[in-house]
């Protein structure tokens, strides 16, 4: 009996790479917050194929934030967004909610 280890790697990476695939619908209602004022909250639907910076100049308006340069977290981690889906996003950071802040804001 020979044994073959290089198709069992691969079968494990296969196996791998179907678990970090995660099943996300085309439209989806994402949630942001001001970072300073947490009672302030507003939620855009959109699609997962829609830029992810749009999305977030689009909250930031719709909460006040006037300032051309934005900070986004989402479970207190910072999250790169820049020249990113919101499919993307989602499956890299898998959250839908966020919290948003200027360059005001945090000094």
């Amino acid at each position: 009996m020979v044994l073959n280890l290089e198709k069992e790697k691969e079968e494990a990476v296969a196996v791998e790479k179907k678990e970090e695939f995660i099943e996300i619908p085309e439209v989806v209602v994402l949630y942001f917050q001001r970072a300073d004022n947490l009672k302030k909250t507003v939620s855009i639907r959109t699609t997962t194929n829609d830029t992810m910076e749009r999305v977030v100049a689009l909250a930031a308006e719709k909460l006040g934030i006037r300032s051309g340069r934005i900070g986004l977290t989402g479970g207190g981690v910072p999250i790169a967004f820049i020249d990113k889906t919101v499919g993307e996003v989602l499956r890299e950071y898998n959250t839908v909610s966020f919290h948003i802040s200027s360059a005001d804001m945090l000094g």
